[in-house]
């Protein structure tokens, strides 16, 4: 009897220090007898703690392995011992608790008690917040209903204002858009001369750059023995700007095949540039046009990193042979070569 007055109150400081919940672990410990527990240890095959024989082990130290365990199984039988150790009920559907252990009990109850009075509280001013709530809404949707009747009233109202303004009003509406469209092309053609004048300083630097250059390669090759100069290869000269026709564009099936595996952007580049080259021809200066290796075979330039290989046919059009990776261009070259 002394063993359970000392667990009735060990489960009470337990309930109290945590707000009313209690491990099963505790629960095992306290409500099951040692005997239980050690047949539900037998069954199951879980020895005890602290190096206890099975069969002289005490309940504490059989109760943490048999819940941490955690098998379904010897859970159910657990649960199912500590039903059986319930205490009966009254008519009342109190539990009846023996005299002894109902002062070790009363605080818990006090405890359910108050925390059942503050659930009823808070479900009460929940259904009083429900119900502001909905009464709320509904003079919400109210002033809504009305705001949408005044505002369609507002808006057929101004209809009818606008049909009958005057036609000064509709000429000074008019006259303020040509007056706005003009300021805005004004605002657009000093942003392009701005740009232009830009590029032309940038075009300016660049040429100034580019002869200073010529110079310091004119010096250094100068600075270099004879045998040891690199000869210039032969470049036949590109057309004059002057011829302004349209060179008809031929595709080799390498062409295509070159296309496989290209994303769309890559082929978009390609063809403008050779849009750009058939009617602008090799003067063109964004497309970098050059001969390769002293071969009837020229590329142009169709981004930063693709290149477009090609040969002149004898009717004056082209045939455009592969789009290869910059990169690429020696394994490319070769390849185009042994065709």
């Amino acid at each position: 009897m002394s063993d359970l007055r000392s667990g009735l109150r060990k489960l009470a400081e337990k309930a109290l220090a945590g707000g009313g919940n209690v491990p099963l672990q505790l629960l095992v410990e306290v409500l099951l007898p040692a005997a239980v527990l050690r047949e539900l240890a037998r069954n199951f095959g879980v020895s005890p703690k602290g190096g206890f024989r099975l069969d002289k082990a005490p309940a504490h130290a059989l109760a943490p392995p048999l819940v941490a365990a955690r098998d379904p199984e010897l859970f159910d039988a657990l649960l199912a011992a500590l039903a059986a150790q319930t205490r009966p009920v009254d008519d009342a559907g109190r539990v009846e608790v023996p005299a002894t252990a109902a002062p070790d009990l009363a605080p818990l109850l006090e405890l359910k008690e108050a925390e059942l009075s503050r659930t009823r509280d808070e479900l009460l001013r929940a259904r009083e917040g429900a119900t502001r709530a909905l009464e709320r809404e509904s003079e919400l949707r109210q002033r809504l209903d009305e705001a949408t009747a005044s505002a369609s009233r507002l808006r057929a109202g101004h209809d009818r204002l606008r049909r009958a303004a005057p036609d000064d009003a509709a000429r000074d509406d008019g006259d303020r858009g040509l007056r706005l469209r003009v300021h805005e092309l004004e605002l657009e053609r000093d942003g392009w001369a701005a740009t232009d004048a830009a590029l032309r300083r940038q075009l300016a630097f660049n040429q100034s750059r580019m002869r200073e250059l010529e110079e310091t390669v004119a010096e250094l090759e100068a600075l270099l023995p004879k045998g040891k100069r690199r000869r210039k290869p032969i470049v036949e000269p590109p057309p004059a700007p002057a011829d302004k026709r349209f060179r008809l564009p031929y595709f080799a099936p390498s062409f295509y095949k070159s296309l496989d595996g290209k994303d769309r952007r890559s082929v978009e580049r390609a063809f403008h540039a050779i849009l750009l080259f058939c009617t602008e021809g090799h003067a063109y200066p964004g497309l970098e046009v050059k001969q390769l290796g002293g071969q009837d075979m020229w590329s142009l330039r169709a981004s930063l990193g693709l290149r477009v290989y090609f040969t002149n046919r004898d009717d004056g059009d082209v045939e455009f042979l592969e789009l290869g990776d910059r990169e690429e261009q020696h394994t490319t070259l070769r390849r185009l070569k042994d065709r």
